[in-house]
């Protein structure tokens, strides 16, 4: 017999409630705010909660309102077979109790109508496994954990609701039900099970709360239906798969130039782009473009929707990535994005970029003393029409130099080019009006229209292009066609010079300086060398999976991002203002090498022309060194008793084999499995897998605390810095040694090679600095004792490439480097103080 057939046998009932009102103060009437459709039309959010609980088996289904609502929810409890009860706005507690004592019910399913993507499989599952329970062991309150936040329900017992009810006065506990119970524990039996595999994907999250919340609701139902009506509330696979869409996951927010002066370049690139990736555009109400509705009904016609439209930057730190184009990042906006987690600047002309994360010019720049991450004109879609040869002689040409035309060209230009007989297009916002101010001789010759569609499919039709420095200049040089670029800025100017295109002013807008140059037409043509196509809608993808992270050790930047030190093509480092320290602060996502087995053979063969196990002896002998001064160190204070040392990141344990024979009780942990087997079963010390600082030293060793502590070439790796220490400081005993090994960010490599950033290895989170090491320690209770400076390389110092390692000045640029602490490596050991 099924489970609810025993429980309703047994004369128990359960009553489904979903709870809802409409004075939402973050998002008000959120409910009834349209989401997909269905066979019968345009659903609403509630319609979607509604639906999919009636797939759960109950004896009945309420839906628990207020008075104010109550008018505006009762057709659509109708529509879909819930009675509908009514009681306090705020008590929301006490609103239930009423439910319980209308309907007699003994159980309760609880759930909110801001979840439209609830799970009711698992709440079916979750009931069954209540009931099936509920003999043995009987729970007040029951729900499964680990769901995304938004698909989950609660399962509470009716009495004991009554109960909690009756002896609470606490504001929240009336606010949110649940609490009444699980706040009370002494009182009451609460369970939390983590949910079924199935089901547990605690870092997703579907609730709709803000208005951000509902435009990602929209995106989950158009990637899931894509158009198609609805038939049925969505599976959890479905709605999972949704959810690991690019455009829910890590949605997108662009940020274009909506004002006048700056052309509509900006915009069109932004709506293409979020037609793309379903992503969103911010066009404040305030915007002063005359052709934005234009441009947006265009890209609605290609798959835009209003939704993805937004004027406010409420939510804004919501957005996995903002995108921004804005030609001139104004003080203003550059101060909001400075508090935003993850910023991308494309083509940016403000010389402070520090608020970016990462910078990105398509359109090549001069601005040399400006970090930038990429310098990439293959994103520029390149016309597929291109012009066969070039034309000796100009018959036509087309003048587009912004729909605004802020710095009035286009009409000299245009007159200009008919007073040489040259038939000229003007694209311009306002063609008739454009039209009345041409000569009645040279209207023959001059044509104006207004914005062409897919403009850069076009260019070839024309002998000659006339526009200013931008994707047109270029669009037009790979289709062949020749040149001329206005010099709208004096910027404009210098760009056009610096990358070959013939350039006029103002007062060179005349029929004598276009005669000239039309005379002369070769220098008009100035192809490029091909340049390799790319798609930049896949690369903001990408970025969009990419992290930011704060200072790793102070884990903030007050109120303004830390200064950037240097940007390469996939990352972005800066150094904290506080303590000091070089970090990593935005990395595009890519697959690191994995920590396995292959690490120590074919990886490291591959790298160093032996494996690991080959090379341990050399390895061992450099734990030797490193042992000596821990003994040095430590053993001037303490007995001879035998000391203990952890060592963090042990690998295959020559370190540990090292401290061994030095005298010392050693114990090891590793990430790698088959490293930890080595030790333990080859070496037959103590290790165990672990990840740092998740070890738990007394389960796994039966000690606390330790003599010492060391991470060789590990403390790089961690993302969190502060937790580590932490760890580490409490892992310490009072006066003993904390040791370890790192690249050094003032060694010879990254004083005076530019690729020292580049070469970084991706999963270096941190480079630290020798001098600022001791501050840092100092706050978990360190003090340092000795710095061995290491890793030099003669070599790389400035003139030093071709020169004998025999030689003497080898030998002298060598003892430089070891006196002044220059190499790309070192060492500290520091004390535990407190």
């Amino acid at each position: 017999m099924k489970l609810f057939e025993i429980f309703r046998k047994n004369k128990k009932k359960i009553c489904l409630i979903i709870q809802c009102r409409l004075s939402s103060t973050r998002l008000p009437g959120k409910a009834l705010l349209p989401l997909g459709i269905n066979e019968s039309g345009q659903m609403v959010v509630l319609e979607w909660v509604l639906r999919a609980m009636k797939s759960v088996k109950c004896n009945q289904y309420v839906l628990a309102t207020d008075e104010s609502s109550y008018d505006e929810l009762l057709p659509y409890a109708k529509k879909w077979g819930y009675e509908i009860y009514k009681g306090p706005r705020e008590d929301v507690l006490a609103r239930f109790c009423g439910v319980i004592k209308e309907t007699e019910c003994d159980l309760i399913v609880r759930a909110t109508a801001d979840n439209p993507f609830l799970f009711y499989e698992a709440a079916q599952a979750q009931l069954d496994e209540y009931i099936k329970n509920e003999s043995t062991c009987h729970a007040d309150y029951y729900t499964w954990t680990g769901l995304p936040h938004g698909c989950g329900v609660e399962i509470i017992d009716a009495r004991s609701l009554l109960k909690a009810a009756a002896e609470t006065d606490s504001p929240y506990d009336h606010e949110h039900v649940g609490p009444a119970l699980y706040n009370h524990k002494e009182k009451f039996n609460c369970v939390f099970t983590p949910a079924p595999n199935r089901w547990n994907y605690p870092e997703l999250r579907t609730t709709i709360d803000t208005a951000f919340d509902y435009n990602r609701a929209l995106t989950l139902v158009h990637e899931i239906s894509q158009g198609r009506k609805t038939t049925g509330p969505y599976t959890t696979e479905q709605i999972l798969q949704g959810m690991w869409q690019p455009s829910v996951r890590n949605p997108v927010l662009y940020i274009p130039c909506t004002f006048k002066g700056h052309g509509t370049g900006h915009l069109r690139r932004c709506l293409e782009l979020a037609c793309k990736n379903h992503s969103f555009v911010y066009i404040p109400d305030e915007s002063t473009l005359s052709q934005i509705k234009q441009l947006v009904e265009e890209y609605k016609n290609k798959g835009l929707n209003s939704y993805q439209i937004v004027s406010s930057l409420t939510d804004i730190d919501s957005y996995s990535l903002v995108v921004t184009d804005l030609f001139n990042t104004s003080d203003e906006m550059a101060k909001l994005f400075d508090k935003v987690k993850t910023v991308c600047a494309l083509d940016e002309g403000r010389q402070d970029t520090n608020y970016a994360d990462y910078t990105l010019d398509i359109i090549p720049s001069i601005v040399k003393s400006k970090k930038i991450n990429m310098i990439e004109p293959g994103f520029m879609p390149a016309p597929q029409k291109v012009r066969s040869e070039h034309q000796t002689a100009i018959h036509t040409a087309l003048v587009t130099i912004g729909g605004e035309d802020p710095a009035g060209y286009a009409m000299p230009c245009a007159v200009a080019l008919a007073q040489n007989n040259v038939y000229t297009t003007v694209i311009i916002s306002q063609p008739e009006q454009f039209m009345l101010s041409i000569p009645e001789e040279l209207k023959k010759y001059i044509k104006a229209t207004g914005p062409v569609e897919n403009l850069k499919e076009r260019l070839y039709e024309y002998d000659l292009v006339v526009t200013h420095y931008g994707f047109t200049a270029f669009e037009a040089r790979s289709a062949g066609c020749a040149v001329i670029l206005t010099a709208t800025t004096e910027y404009h100017s210098k760009l056009a010079e610096n990358y070959s295109f013939v350039c006029i002013g103002f007062v060179e807008a005349n029929k004598a300086k276009f005669a000239s140059l039309l005379e002369d037409s070769d220098k008009l043509y100035a192809r490029e060398e091909s340049i390799q196509s790319k798609d930049l809608s896949e690369y903001i993808k990408i970025l969009a999976e990419g992290k930011s992270i704060e200072c790793p050790v102070c884990h903030k930047h007050n109120g303004a991002k830390n200064p950037v030190i240097s940007r390469t093509t996939d990352r972005t480092y800066r150094k904290c203002r506080t303590c000091g320290i070089t970090y990593l602060s935005f990395g595009a996502k890519e697959q690191l090498s994995q920590y396995k087995r292959e690490y120590f053979f074919e990886d490291y063969r591959a790298k160093y022309g032996k494996t690991y196990l080959e090379d341990f002896q050399n390895i061992k002998s450099q734990g030797v060194r490193r042992i000596s001064n821990i003994d040095y160190i430590y053993r001037r204070g303490h007995s001879s008793v035998t000391p203990s040392i952890l060592d963090i990141g042990c690998a295959m344990g020559p370190f540990l084999d090292a401290a061994n024979d030095s005298g010392w009780q050693v114990f090891g942990t590793d990430i790698c499995e088959d490293a930890v087997e080595y030790v333990q079963n080859q070496l037959h010390f103590p290790a165990c897998t672990s990840k740092f600082p998740l070890l738990d030293p007394e389960s796994q060793f039966g000690l606390q605390k330790f003599d010492a502590v060391t991470m060789w070439y590990v403390i790089e790796h961690f993302e969190d810095l502060d937790s580590v220490l932490k760890k580490v400081s409490e892992l310490v005993k009072k006066g003993g040694i904390f040791a370890f090994s790192t690249p050094s960010g003032s060694g010879v490599s990254a004083l005076y090679n530019k690729d020292f950033y580049s070469n970084s290895p991706k999963d270096h989170f941190t480079i630290w600095e020798p001098k600022k090491a001791d501050a840092i320690l100092r706050r978990y209770g360190f003090k340092t004792v000795k710095i061995v400076s290491t890793g030099h390389h003669p070599e790389r110092f400035p003139g030093m490439e071709k020169v004998s390692n025999k030689s003497l000045k080898f030998k002298i640029v060598r003892h430089k480097s070891k006196a002044r602490g220059l190499g790309d490596t070192f060492e500290l050991y520091c004390r535990k103080i407190k």
